[in-house]
């Protein structure tokens, strides 16, 4: 018997396709297909949320540019106070300041590489229902309902291989 996929609830062997706890064998599929549904609310929340870490990463671009333009400005303020009141043209508070905000942005590359990998994976599971359906004893019976597109692509490709067998 060769195993052409398997997870925690999906098997799909030479001789039998198991989902859950329901097991059909290869012999009784007569024909299989595949089709997408219209997406519900989950799919729904994770496309919103997929468009609310592209917004919030293209601000914090923004932020960053404001801020460093904001920073130069300060200290070219206050080397410019300090010319005035006849000290050492110094800025050291916004060195300061520019310390403390190199610091915090040793947590940015952390921060982006979440919610990179949270859109990358947001677009791997796709924006439907995925199913996969078989004709059983002249009924039509639903094997497999997920909403994972990556994960239904790989399930659907070895139940080919296996009927394909």
């Amino acid at each position: 018997m060769i195993t052409y996929y398997r997870d925690e609830t999906v098997a799909v062997t030479s001789t039998y396709v198991q989902v859950e706890d329901r097991r059909f064998r290869l012999s009784e599929l007569r024909y299989v297909w595949h089709r997408q549904e219209r997406p519900d609310w989950r799919i729904r929340r994770r496309t919103a949320g997929r468009g609310i870490l592209n917004l919030l990463m293209i601000l914090s671009a923004f932020a960053g540019f404001i801020a460093l333009v904001g920073l130069i400005a300060a200290a070219y303020g206050e080397s410019r106070v300090a010319a005035a009141l006849g000290r050492l043209p110094f800025p050291r508070d916004t060195l300061l300041l520019v310390a403390v905000l190199l610091l915090a942005l040793g947590l940015v590359p952390l921060l982006w590489e979440w919610a990179l990998h949270r859109v990358d994976d947001s677009y791997d599971r796709g924006n439907a229902i995925y199913e996969a359906w078989a004709e059983i004893g002249g009924t039509q019976v639903l094997l497999l309902r997920i909403d994972d597109a990556a994960r239904f692509g790989k399930i659907y490709r070895a139940l080919q291989r296996a009927l394909g067998q």
